[in-house]
């Protein structure tokens, strides 16, 4: 047995920095060195050409059924209104949601702790995740009808939207104008497909959004950063910026809610040590807005939406802002670990909370 006081035993001083390393530096651990980030970027590329295969795969067969006489769907072929129905949203919605083990994946293969992109602590801390849904539901839903209230008192409303841009939805409807008001209903057909959809698999493509920009994107891009703020800031804006683009053509006002929403996110992840509330404004974000849409009868404009009025993306910006105050505090006092602990933190005492 190695003594306490031995130089083996000592914890030299790279070591003490190892064990104060917050979520955006997670991966830079004892084990970092400057070509590991290139296993996790390999593990990606990986994953997408393995993904690229398998639709190349189906082109095959598709041809191969054509010349049987198998009638399948042709790729080429596939409109708007099949994106709008439960199949394309369901395939939309689990096509997202891959960034799950794509995070996953990637984070093993450059740390060997795929836990690591979750939570400080190498796991989802499942009470924040499921308060944090809950919690974000409590502010989403008053604060929703208050701002399309707030617009529709000031004349802003515009044509046709929900009164939520959000990370990925936005226009549907109106259910708050003058005309229609929010009562009746007025729901698509197909709808309790839709809504079975949505309520299933928009949390694991709101947690496969967040896994990958949020998560390993940021991890990624702060494991090659030596100094705290760069690794802080940096991931933030990158990410933020790469979310909203990947939205496609937008207008200034929608890419900006988008950039917010994205900043914000990033924000969450760094002051609770994890994912998990990030996820559970996004997920409560989605549930809320494709709600809404289903029941007006706005999902394709929702799904297919490129611009909002200022009015409406400053009120859906202000949304984002209150909720995640209200939910860092909420998180806060619940004392979640902020730093990854590492089996050298005994030598010197505990450094995290529980």
């Amino acid at each position: 047995m190695t003594d306490a006081m031995t130089p083996d035993a000592a914890m030299s001083t790279a070591e003490m920095l190892h064990t104060t390393r917050e979520y955006p530096q997670a991966l830079r651990g004892p084990r970092h060195r400057w070509w590991r980030p290139l296993l996790g970027l390999a593990a990606v590329v990986a994953c997408v050409v393995l993904l690229v295969g398998v639709m190349l795969l189906y082109v095959v067969v598709f041809l191969v059924g054509q010349a049987v006489g198998v009638q399948l769907p042709e790729p080429s072929s596939l409109s708007d209104a099949w994106f709008v129905s439960p199949a394309g949203l369901l395939v939309t919605n689990l096509s997202l949601a891959l960034g799950i083990p794509l995070a996953l994946v990637a984070t093993w293969a450059q740390a060997r702790r795929a836990g690591l992109v979750s939570s400080v602590l190498g796991r989802v801390r499942w009470r924040l995740l499921l308060g944090g849904i809950g919690v974000a539901l409590l502010l989403l839903v008053p604060l929703t009808f208050a701002g399309d209230l707030l617009l529709t008192q000031l004349g802003l409303t515009a044509d046709a939207g929900t009164g939520s841009a959000g990370p990925d939805a936005g226009s549907g409807a109106d259910p708050g104008t003058e005309e229609s008001g929010w009562w009746p209903l007025t729901p698509a057909s197909g709808w309790l497909g839709l809504a079975a959809v949505i309520v299933l698999t928009t949390p694991l493509q709101a947690a496969g959004e967040e896994y990958f920009f949020r998560g390993w994107l940021s991890q990624w891009i702060g494991s090659m950063l030596r100094w705290r703020w760069l690794a802080i800031i940096v991931p933030a804006l990158v990410t933020a910026l790469l979310f909203a683009l990947a939205h496609g053509t937008q207008s200034p006002w929608l890419f900006g809610d988008r950039l917010v929403f994205g900043l914000i996110a990033s924000l969450l992840v760094w002051r609770t040590g994890g994912l998990e509330i990030a996820v559970a404004m996004h997920v409560a974000n989605n549930l809320l807005a494709f709600g809404l849409a289903i029941a007006y009868d706005g999902l394709d404009d929702s799904l297919l939406i490129t611009e909002v009025a200022p009015a409406e993306g400053a009120v859906s910006i202000a949304g984002t802002v209150i909720t995640a105050a209200v939910l860092l505090w909420w998180a806060r006092r619940r004392r979640p670990a902020l730093v990854v602990p590492e089996p050298t933190a005994a030598a010197v005492g505990p450094l995290v909370r529980a």
